[in-house]
């Protein structure tokens, strides 16, 4: 199943901090159309190219240690299912919200979503080599020093 056709980005809410997607958005796309309105996601991932249905379903979990994974800022969802046909969740659905926002697919098709934004802020990013033994070695003060920390395995 692809989504690239179900894109749009269809609110923004600065009142209530809020963004509404369809599942097919892909978050650069709306991360684009935050920046116009001074905002931006809470937490992203390194690719910036998956859609936001995939990029909710899946648990994904950003950078830092002190940022919560990207199922915590869903409000609402909307999905498709086999027998009840399209579906809005949201918090006072109790259980049923919590399992949808990391449902991997299992319970329908997620078809838009409501998150959370934040005021946008820019990020200076240092790069540089560790050993693997000094990265594991520094982790954990690496992680109470920055906010987002990022490291990749290179064989």
């Amino acid at each position: 199943l692809t989504l690239p056709n179900l894109d749009r980005v269809i609110k923004i809410d600065k009142e209530n901090m809020t963004v509404t997607v369809e599942a097919g958005a892909r978050v650069s796309q709306v991360i684009d159309a935050l920046r116009e309105h001074g905002l931006t996601l809470p937490n992203l991932a390194s690719i910036a190219e998956q859609q936001m249905g995939g990029f909710t379903q899946i648990g994904a979990h950003g950078t830092g240690a002190n940022i919560p994974p990207v199922d915590e800022f869903v409000t609402s969802i909307k999905i498709v299912t086999p027998a009840r046909g399209t579906v809005e969740l949201t918090p006072s659905d109790g259980e049923m919200f919590n399992m949808a926002k990391v449902g991997l697919g299992c319970l329908g098709v997620v078809g838009e979503i409501t998150m959370q934004v934040i005021p946008a802020h820019n990020l200076l990013e240092h790069t540089y080599v560790l050993s693997r033994s000094e990265a594991k070695e520094q982790l954990n003060g690496l992680l109470k020093k920055h906010k987002h920390i990022r490291y990749m395995w290179i064989p």
